[in-house]
């Protein structure tokens, strides 16, 4: 019940953090995912051919632009970040990274890609290697197999990769902090709350599923609203929620030196 009152309640700091901001929110988002769209769309035009050696420059050229992306997408997060804290903000916050060593993000991108790379390993193993037989009962079998493997690849990745979520948030928030102490950071954050991230995760499912059945168009919101929860989370998880108010704070002065002057 815990976990679902504190899921309400990113959803719900989400919502009002974006209220009057869906444009700016969606623009950013838009922004950062055309660079990973376009490379796939450029290394398809300087590497067209079915060759061993095109193929694996058109994987190594998308994997570089990817790399490149979540730059732009961590300066996503800190954009989120400023909104959600009530802070300045605008779609430059998309280039801040640059400007604040992005080795740093370059580190932690390629981390985290060579860890879903090692979780996919199974999977890659069974689509490549294992044959699917020329009898019925044989491809039922391997479709079966492939099946599982899929689940047991996901499975993986996400207990291999979830830990780190909070990395690039951390990168956002500390100009000074290297990638792999980001990575330690982030492991130490979700200790006991990494339950309640795949929860939050999860709780989109139902308007993923719906975006996917009308075009994918639904996305321009439910994307951005993602972020916002991710971002809400990733504050409460540092105890920013937990922090009195201000109002809360001058009262209790105020009543301190009332009763001071009094005595």
């Amino acid at each position: 019940m815990k976990d679902e009152k504190n899921r309400k309640y990113w959803k719900e700091t989400a919502k009002s953090v974006l209220r009057g901001n869906w444009g700016i929110a969606i623009a950013g988002m838009l922004a950062y995912m055309a660079v990973d769209f376009l490379g796939t769309i450029v290394s398809a035009e300087l590497f067209p051919g079915e060759a061993v050696l095109e193929v694996i420059l058109g994987q190594v050229f998308v994997f570089v632009v990817s790399l490149i992306a979540m730059v732009f997408s961590t300066g996503y997060s800190y954009m989120m970040l400023n909104m959600s804290r009530g802070r300045e903000f605008s779609l430059g916050n998309l280039l801040y990274m640059f400007h604040n060593q992005p080795d740093r993000v370059l580190i932690v991108a390629f981390v985290m890609a060579l860890l879903s790379t090692v979780s996919q390993l199974p999977f890659y193993f069974v689509m490549y290697l294992a044959t699917p037989g020329s009898t019925i009962d044989a491809q039922l079998l391997w479709m079966e197999l492939t099946f599982g493997v899929m689940l047991l690849s996901i499975v993986l990745n996400v207990l291999i990769t979830v830990p780190f979520a909070l990395s690039f948030y951390l990168l956002a928030d500390n100009p000074q902090m290297g990638g792999v102490e980001s990575l330690k950071e982030s492991r130490r954050l979700m200790k006991g709350h990494i339950w309640q991230y795949l929860m939050l995760q999860l709780s989109f499912a139902p308007m993923l599923i719906v975006s996917l059945l009308l075009m994918g168009l639904p996305l321009l919101w439910v994307l951005p609203y993602m972020e916002a929860s991710e971002t809400a989370f990733y504050r409460d998880i540092l105890g920013e929620f937990d922090e009195p108010k201000q109002e809360e704070v001058i009262y209790r002065n105020a009543s301190s030196d009332d009763y001071n002057a009094e005595a």
